[in-house]
């Protein structure tokens, strides 16, 4: 199939992370099924925000592996990648129960213990061998330093929707380091399970107001050629592909030579995993692969709902207006059946990347 010969290529569209693929910016809201999970009043943390992913079973012991990232208030660079502080950074890396459904991962009640030895990844231990887990302070010069974590245990519990982590650890350095939270947290899917969706609902595209159409030519087959287009509200930076207004990307397959912008038409999505080729007035269906570390073909983010979705079905109406003008009307869905739909006309940024 032609996507994986030449996904690296793509991969430069990959939604920013940092070293390790461990803190980067991303989102279903707090889950665990806690049996005295009555009604009581908790306070959530201030000034902290989450980005949490699931990886499945990752190590094959059974477990499900997934890992949080708590960062306090702090700007992220679009250039460096990196945080600007005062502030910090913590990462806990987790062997929770696997999940039924990988796009509704949680973390599950228990307490959490340092795996000092056998490093077995069983259920309710944390991951601290090769930095695994680590504490990372950031000043307002633009440093930063980091300490893993070398023993320790965490409590986890859910109440009145909340998740409350209570984690008692040590640093590479002797110290103790003790740190409480108390809010909702949302993992993203990346596995290699399920629809790769934690949409619940439909979704209307509102605030649109840019958008980048990237010519990369046959970069994937000679039948079609590839653009890469991505609409956005105004808080999102098309080059790093990220940001806190809502996005979509799309992966169009046109008639190859159409250097000087899309043709109009209508573009049906497709399989990219399972299509024999990319024929022309297609689009290609969302895939995140592991191996490149990237989002390839058709997705939906909000930062803001910390949601993501793998468009899998449906068509986009793309008129060519002449002056780099285009209306594109989206009419699309989720493996869920959840609809992204809605419209957006306006200038498009033309660049090529063949």
């Amino acid at each position: 199939m032609p996507f994986l010969a030449t996904c690296a290529l793509y991969a430069a569209l990959a939604l920013p992370s940092c070293s390790d693929g461990k803190s980067g910016t991303t989102p279903e809201t707090g889950g665990g099924d806690s049996e005295d999970n009555e009604e009581v009043t908790v306070t959530p943390t201030e000034g902290v925000t989450t980005e949490a992913y699931y990886k499945g079973d990752l190590y094959g012991t059974g477990s499900g592996n997934l890992w949080i990232n708590f960062i306090s208030d702090m700007e992220l660079d679009d250039f460096t990648g990196d945080y600007t502080g005062p502030g910090y950074v913590l990462c806990l890396d987790f062997n929770t129960t696997l999940a039924e459904n990988a796009d509704f991962a949680s973390l599950a009640e228990g307490t959490y213990t340092c795996d000092y030895t056998s490093d077995s990844h069983e259920a309710f231990t944390l991951n601290i061998a090769d930095g695994d887990s680590f504490f990372s302070n950031y000043d307002e010069d633009g440093l930063s330093s980091s300490l893993e974590i070398a023993g320790g245990t965490v409590e986890v519990s859910v109440k009145s929707g909340y998740y409350c982590l209570e984690a008692d650890l040590q640093l590479e350095d002797g110290s103790a380091y003790r740190y409480s939270f108390v809010g909702e947290i949302s993992f993203i899917n990346r596995s290699e399970e399920g629809y790769m969706s934690n949409l619940t609902e439909d979704k209307e595209l509102e605030g649109m107001s840019q958008a980048l159409m990237a010519y990369q030519g046959s970069v994937f087959t000679a039948t079609s050629d590839l653009y890469t287009v991505i609409i956005a509200g105004p808080d999102y930076d098309l080059d790093s592909n990220f940001g806190q207004s809502d996005a979509l990307m799309l992966s169009v397959n046109v008639s190859p030579g159409s250097s000087e912008g899309i043709p109009s038409g209508t573009y049906t999505v497709i399989d990219a995993m399972e299509a024999d080729d990319y024929e022309v007035n297609t689009i290609l269906s969302g895939v995140y692969e592991p191996t490149y570390g990237g989002y390839f073909g058709t997705w939906y983010f909000s930062t803001s709902d910390k949601t993501e979705a793998s468009l899998r079905n449906g068509t986009v109406q793309i008129s060519n207006n002449g002056n780099d003008s285009y209306t594109f009307t989206i009419d699309m869905q989720d493996g869920y059946g959840h609809k992204i739909s809605g419209t957006y006309t306006g200038k498009c940024r033309i660049e090529d990347w063949s």
